[in-house]
């Protein structure tokens, strides 16, 4: 069976669960899952939705068995909508369930909602023994946001309570509320409701830490709790009384009625799926000792974890800076998502004006770049769509309202996350890559980019930002010598003495005179630069163990000749310093090094003169 899913919001914990969850039944029963959403949505301008709206609309219905929906992830703009839209007027459309969201003529897996606020909301009636309890819905077009509110109702009216409108706090499901949502509950006295029940744990983790922050303190001060049970409510101080509304079973129950559907059995349409609640410290309960020591712990890969993901984003954004050409961003792109050790096989699709291409794809860790093209009506090339049971992802890859193509990834089986922080980051940077890469096309021949970014203007020679590019080239992996090298430094002499007697064109004539020594100088395969003013670098090869003082000897003889033979009116000179490079971790320090041995030649010039 090849069941197609729409998913969004892939980073939240429940989209992943639900889509690992959906792999793992599909794979033992030798299906395959198709998943079509995105990981984020970097902006709130709805015209910046267009990229998502573009993967809702890749996947050819007719191609499925089934579709697995989940509609409630896929908010932003209307997204949702748009895509019931397509769903409803789609002709063979093979059977749609939808999971935690009841859509109206689909089959549906959903919550009870009601029955599960019910249940938290009688419980927490019981503990204070009063009406004095403030609610946070959900976001109000989405029906379980309606159906929890209404558990709450029921739990109050049957305690014999009234809800007040000035204790129903509308909330948007996330995590952004949370001075707002403390505001509205903070009476003018200071006091708070006995208990705040919220519609789900990000809103209500966002309520406590608000409240915390003012200096109160829960349960003591007032009792708070979500529903979802999402990873953060377990391990949050104090831990989050919640509902479990189990992923694992919706997943598993969409997967089972699709099944039952496709057999010719009579399916429900609304099928109900009951929650368990979870009581813990922010109502007072605690189900067992806490051990402290398995919290720090626990808090301290957490830093480490955060300290890793910050330089990771710090880096990832360095290195597209670097990012000229579209081989190099395809490349780049591809080693980086390979890095994540998620997928099998990772395909980069770009959007052509009558079909598809395929511009780059890994396999079993090798990256190629290619362009392989394929027609619309298909989501990869026919020998490249082979896998017949497991689970592939595609995201779509875009800036703002510009749409340029999707990326497919192929899910290892064991993996137990989908998505991270930079996986998700990795896409952002490639939509912009992409957008600046076209915006220089479009300014610029490609050529005369690379040159504006990488070589000196004055010289013709590689700037500092080029010289770091091609010095990298020298070592696999970032770190293993491909060859030896030595680094060479070199700075000319007297350049102020020229600039103040004859004047700063004449010092640049020199400067030119002085990278044409140098370039003459070096074999194919080595690289010079100016690094600024009247210092240079360059890199040699060592493919024979006489290369430096060739380097050196015939750079000398370059810069008398020129003097010979160009009849200027000053005298060209340069000092230069060698170090051997013996791997990536010393390089600095080598280059370091070269610098010390060419100002002590320099020193030395001084003192005979």
């Amino acid at each position: 069976m090849k069941i197609c899913a729409f998913i969004g919001d892939m980073y939240r914990d429940y989209s992943s669960e639900i889509i690992l969850t959906i792999q793992k039944y599909a794979t033992e029963r030798g299906h395959r899952v198709d998943v079509f959403g995105n990981c984020s949505v970097p902006s709130e301008n709805p015209l910046h939705a267009e990229g998502l709206k573009k993967i809702l609309s890749l996947p050819n219905y007719s191609d499925y068995d089934g579709i697995i929906l989940c509609s409630d992830t896929l908010h932003h703009a209307g997204l949702n909508y748009e895509l019931l839209e397509h769903l409803t007027t789609a002709s063979d459309l093979p059977p749609v369930v939808s999971v935690r969201a009841e859509e109206s003529g689909f089959y549906c897996v959903v919550p009870d909602n009601r029955q599960i606020m019910y249940e938290i909301a009688k419980y927490v009636i019981g503990k204070v023994g009063c009406g004095d309890i403030g609610f946070v819905t959900g976001r109000e077009d989405l029906q379980d946001s309606h159906e929890r509110l209404a558990g709450f109702e029921d739990a109050m009216i049957e305690a014999g309570y009234k809800t007040s409108a000035d204790l129903i706090f509308h909330g948007n499901y996330w995590t952004n509320q949370g001075p707002e949502t403390a505001d509205f509950f903070i009476r003018k006295d200071g006091s708070l409701p006995k208990a705040i029940i919220c519609s789900n744990d990000y809103m209500a983790i966002a309520l406590i830490d608000e409240l915390m922050e003012r200096g109160y303190k829960i349960p003591q001060d007032t009792l708070v709790t979500g529903v979802d049970n999402m990873d953060a409510s377990a391990v949050h101080v104090p831990s989050l009384t919640t509902s479990d509304i189990p992923e694992e079973t919706l997943g598993r129950t969409a997967v089972d009625c699709l099944e039952r559907i496709i057999a010719g059995e009579d399916v429900d349409l609304c099928t109900s799926v009951s929650g368990r609640l979870i009581l813990r410290e922010s109502t007072g309960d605690s189900l067992k000792e806490k051990d402290y020591s398995e919290l720090h712990r626990r808090l301290d890969a957490l830093q480490r974890n955060y300290y890793d993901k910050t330089r990771a984003f710090v880096l990832l954004s360095s290195d597209y800076e670097d990012v000229l050409t579209y081989d190099d961003c395809v490349y780049h792109t591809l080693d980086n998502l390979n890095g994540h050790g998620l997928f099998n096989q990772i395909f980069l699709c770009k959007y052509c004006e009558t079909d598809r291409q395929v511009v780059g794809y890994c396999i079993d860790g090798v990256s190629t770049r290619s362009e392989i093209s394929f027609p619309n009506s298909r989501t990869l090339p026919e020998q490249f769509d082979t896998v017949a049971s497991g689970l592939r992802i595609f995201l779509p890859v875009f800036y703002k309202s510009e749409v340029y193509g999707y990326t497919c990834f192929v899910l290892k089986d064991d993996v137990r996350y989908i998505l991270d922080e930079k996986l998700e980051f990795t896409m952002v940077l490639l939509g912009q890559t992409l957008n600046r890469l076209r915006l220089y096309e479009k300014l610029f021949e490609a050529k005369n980019v690379m040159d504006l970014y990488i070589k000196d203007a004055l010289t013709g020679l590689y700037n500092r930002r080029g010289y770091e590019k091609k010095i990298a080239e020298f070592f696999s992996d970032g770190k293993t010598l491909d060859q030896k090298i030595a680094v060479a430094s070199i700075d000319m002499d007297c350049l102020k003495e020229i600039n103040d007697t004859y004047g700063h064109t004449a010092g640049d004539e020199a400067l030119k005179e002085i990278a044409h020594c140098l370039s003459v100088s070096l074999h194919e395969g080595e690289v010079a630069a100016r690094m600024g003013g009247d210092e240079f670098a360059a890199v040699l090869i060592l493919n024979n163990s006489a290369r430096i003082g060739q380097f050196i000897r015939a750079f000398r003889s370059a810069i008398k000749k020129t003097n010979a033979e160009n009849g200027m009116d000053f005298t060209l000179g340069a000092s230069v310093g060698t170090c051997e490079v013996t791997d990536f971790e010393t390089l600095m320090e080598c280059m370091s090094k070269a610098d010390k041995i060419m100002y002590i030649e320099k020193k030395t010039k001084k003192h005979r003169t």
